[in-house]
């Protein structure tokens, strides 16, 4: 099969071995949804290799590929390609880490659409969100009618404005307190509040900076709905 100029071959999986200096790493619950969305559907997406000796690396797609190897399957669907050890690290790094975020409102819209036919409930179960977040998600879209479209055209003109996705690395004995505070701080905010969670973060830092002494350009406000 070919695909964009790409030759899509099938594999078996015997013969494919996973690098071993891939960075990324699946939370378990993505992981889990990402298995049951390959068994009850297949793979949408192929996995790209290079040959080594007798059988292939894995340069993108270890995670199906582990979750094939566990459904039993025998082949996979695969891309070959002849990358040296600098180019294949290279991309690995590529399609990890640059497949780029969500402007909120878009993603809020695509939510929106999806939620006509698919309750809330079951797209936790697909997509890889809480089902606080896409509530959140969901707020934007009772702002008043234009002021997204306004919103976004701010955005798009500065930068700063957009809102941002921000990312830590924790291990695992660090997350459970970390959720623990946000949750909890979850719970002081009014009823009716939005953006539950980036709230409860904003709060937990300014009480913090308060308690330094350190004085901050804005201050926690939580707009009631």
């Amino acid at each position: 099969m070919v695909d964009n100029g790409l030759e899509i071959v099938p594999i078996k999986i015997s013969l494919i071995a996973p690098n071993d200096y891939n960075p990324n790493v699946v939370p378990a619950d993505t992981r889990t949804k990402l298995k049951a969305e390959i068994a009850e559907r297949g793979m949408c997406e192929p996995i790209l290799v290079r040959k080594r000796g007798d059988g292939f690396e894995i340069i993108d797609g270890e995670h199906r590929w582990q979750i094939c190897l566990e459904l039993g399957w025998q082949e996979i669907p695969c891309i070959i390609k002849d990358y040296d050890d600098k180019e294949a690290k290279i991309k690995t790094l590529q399609l990890n880490y640059m497949r780029g975020s969500a402007v909120p409102i878009r993603l809020a819209y695509l939510i929106h659409d999806l939620n006509k036919e698919i309750k809330l409930e079951d797209l936790v179960k697909r997509l890889p969100y809480e089902e606080i977040q896409l509530m959140d998600s969901l707020e934007l879209l009772k702002l008043p009618e234009g002021l997204d479209r306004s919103l976004e055209a701010q955005a798009l003109k500065e930068e700063d404005e957009m809102p941002t996705v921000i990312s830590f690395v924790v291990y695992k004995r660090q997350l459970e307190p970390i959720e623990k505070a946000i949750n909890m701080a979850v719970q002081d905010l009014p009823e009716g509040a939005k953006n539950l969670r980036a709230l409860a973060l904003e709060k937990i830092c300014a009480e913090y900076t308060a308690l330094k002494g350190v004085k901050t350009k804005t201050e926690v406000s939580v707009e009631a709905g």
